[in-house]
């Protein structure tokens, strides 16, 4: 009986309408999923480690991911799963990508005029 305390049951009628059929399903859902949580906790130790990686020298090491984009891209996930769900769905990281180099150049262009302006003011 103490295994279908784990299989969420609240009111033993239940439990007591189940078949063998349907515990040994719900026992392996509920192992399955065990198994999930386990991966999910080995996969958290692993990418605590990766986290930690370095480059560069022994006596000089450097991280090897200096902001948390680079070791996971989340927004690229939720692009890949939104796309294969989303007929109509515009990527984020692509649009959000593009609005950055569009910034950056922007952020330039006004930078190379003002100099351009210093320069004719202070010759002319």
């Amino acid at each position: 009986m103490n295994s279908l305390a784990y299989l969420g049951f609240q009111n033993i009628s239940d439990i007591e309408d189940m078949g063998i059929a349907e515990y040994q399903l719900r026992m392996e859902a509920y192992q399955l999923k065990r198994v999930g949580q386990e991966r999910d906790i080995a996969l958290q130790a692993f990418l605590n480690q990766s986290v930690q990686a370095t480059k560069g020298s022994e006596k000089h090491p450097v991280p090897k991911y200096k902001k948390f984009s680079q070791f996971f891209d989340y927004d690229k996930f939720v692009d890949e799963i939104r796309g294969n769900y989303e007929p109509d769905y515009q990527p984020v990281s692509k649009a959000s990508a593009e609005k950055q180099r569009i910034d950056l150049i922007t952020k330039r262009w006004r930078e190379f005029r003002k100099m351009k302006q210093k320069q004719r003011g202070g010759n002319g």
